[in-house]
């Protein structure tokens, strides 16, 4: 029986048959045989010969295949051994350039993504034409590609009839498909250019909020230079002088005027808001000189023995005004008389739920103090907490933060968080939020010792246009230079940290905080619609 299976695996070794070969030899006893090991060493060079073809073929599972079948046979033989060597090279080879291949199209979709076209184009030259992976980024290359350069059309037909505000959103679609576009760099200078001189132009003939909307648009497309940044300063001031003249603080608004007028001399409408200023806060210091000025000592005087003495009186409380606010006396006096509670000075008043934060150079932010805020179209059947210029039929979502400091998101209808359509999600720090193309915002968490989130409008807009910045509240925000601050103002030495209270909001920070140029007490807390200064920045919190 031995004999005939030996001549059976002679045949089909002599035939080319090599796998029926090595079954035939695969019995231990059949191989002790004298014959059937001289067979044994034909059939392994054979086989080491076969697998070294299908390895230059590039055949590897067949090239293993026979390799495994050699040492089997033959144990560890010299050309089994350097045909398994080869072979194990070969597939690290053919791992890396796969691992390599991939690496490559994930990166290029990445570049497609941020809009570098070019960049992704380059990192797909010799990727495999078959992928099916390559031709999706091929494909997406195309049509974001395409949807640049009608942007840019629409972008500079828009310039043509003199709608700056929607070539600045068709150029902000542009740079969100293809930001490598080399037209889009002197097409963002012109748009830059024309709300800047439309914005100046808006200023010095009194359009103080048209020139707010353009400055706030033409700081999109590549930030505030200094150009932007004057117009704005330029802005704020006039702001904080009409804040100033409504509490009284006439001096002070002359002052913020004086330096509006400095930046646009050529506005005439500031000089004569100066001398009005100047006017008026001579005249209220002429009245309060007068006699009508002991009526005001009179009032006070009331409303302490009010306190003391009981009566009709007793629920006025005693205000004790600082310096710059006798401008509130008047209307407590009259309301003391009518025999109505005086009023709280809104400056100590208890926090509202919502306000915003003006700071010199870092624009507008629009601060949320609860736990939970909607999102949605402002026109929108349910009004949400936060209303965004966008399509009403936009889904309305929720940002809710948990106990344990975490943000969690959660919609009826589905919206993109990093491109992937969701109705809940556990929100992380640099998460893309679109309801829109047209409608995008960024979840940040710029420092990790606070539990204080900012969305950034990233393309999504507000009402009031100076606001790129929505902050949810826990306990405190950092003002200060760098990227982990919530409101970024380089210009501040250090950081500056406000912290909410049960009735104020107070400040932190190793700059001199003045109020009226006079030093703030640390526990005092920031009055609402009165301009204070953190070392060299101006700040205002109102009420939103």
């Amino acid at each position: 029986m031995r004999i005939l299976r030996i001549k059976q695996a002679e045949a089909a070794l002599a035939d080319g048959r090599l796998d029926e070969a090595c079954e035939l030899l695969a019995d231990a006893d059949l191989r002790s045989h004298r014959q059937a090991q001289k067979l044994l060493g034909g059939l392994i060079e054979r086989l080491v010969a076969r697998g070294n073809e299908h390895l230059a073929a590039g055949r590897m599972p067949q090239a293993l295949s026979d390799c495994q079948q050699a040492c089997e046979l033959g144990g560890n033989i010299e050309g089994a051994e350097d045909l398994r060597s080869r072979i194990a090279a070969a597939l690290a080879g053919e791992h890396h350039a796969r691992r390599t291949h991939g690496d490559a199209l994930a990166a290029a979709s990445r570049q497609a993504e941020v809009g570098r076209l070019s960049m992704a184009e380059q990192l797909l030259v010799g990727a495999n034409e078959d992928s099916t992976r390559a031709g999706e980024v091929r494909r997406e290359v195309d049509v974001r590609r395409k949807a640049a350069d009608d942007a840019v059309r629409r972008c500079r037909a828009a310039i043509d009839r003199g709608d700056l505000a929607a070539a600045v959103d068709e150029l902000l679609t542009a740079r969100t498909h293809r930001a490598d576009n080399d037209a889009l760099a002197d097409l963002s200078a012109s748009v830059v250019d024309g709300c800047v001189e439309q914005a100046r132009r808006e200023l010095i003939r009194g359009r103080v909020d048209l020139a707010e909307t353009l400055l706030a648009r033409a700081a999109l497309p590549c930030g505030a230079g200094p150009r932007i940044a004057e117009l704005q300063r330029a802005v704020v001031e006039c702001r904080q002088a009409i804040a100033a003249a409504e509490d009284g603080h006439l001096r002070q608004a002359a002052e913020m005027l004086r330096r509006a007028a400095a930046i646009l001399p050529e506005a005439g409408w500031i000089g004569e808001a100066v001398a009005a200023a100047d006017r008026a806060a001579q005249a209220a210091e002429t009245l309060r000189s007068g006699p009508l000025g002991i009526l005001t000592g009179g009032a006070e005087t009331a409303a302490a023995a009010g306190e003391t003495g009981g009566g009709a009186t007793d629920t006025i409380p005693v205000l004790k005004p600082a310096a710059g606010e006798n401008g509130h006396r008047h209307r407590i006096a009259e309301k003391h008389a009518a025999g109505l509670p005086a009023p709280v000075v809104e400056g100590r008043s208890k926090m509202p739920g919502r306000f915003v934060i003006q700071l010199d150079g870092a624009g507008s932010s629009l601060v949320f103090c609860g736990g939970r805020v909607t999102v949605g179209p402002i026109s929108s059947a349910h009004r949400p907490d936060l209303g965004l210029m966008a399509d009403p039929a936009l889904p309305i979502m929720s940002i809710e933060r948990t106990d344990e400091g975490d943000y969690f998101l959660a919609s009826e209808h589905p919206v993109e968080v990093n491109d992937r359509a969701v109705t809940g999600k556990l929100l992380a720090d640099g998460d893309k939020i679109a309801l829109s193309p047209r409608c995008r915002l960024r979840f940040r968490l710029p420092t990790p010792a606070s539990a204080t989130a900012v969305l950034e409008l990233s393309t999504a807009r507000l009402p009031q246009a100076d606001i790129r910045r929505v902050i949810l509240l826990d306990r405190e925000l950092v003002i200060g230079p760098g990227g982990a601050a919530h409101v970024r103002a380089d210009q501040l030495p250090g950081r500056a940290v406000l912290q909410l209270g049960s009735d104020k909001l107070t400040c932190r920070t190793d700059c001199t905080v003045t109020r009226d140029n006079r030093p703030m007490d640390a526990a005092e807390g920031i009055p609402l619609g009165i301009p204070v200064r953190i070392g060299p920045v101006g700040m205002v919190v109102n009420r939103a």
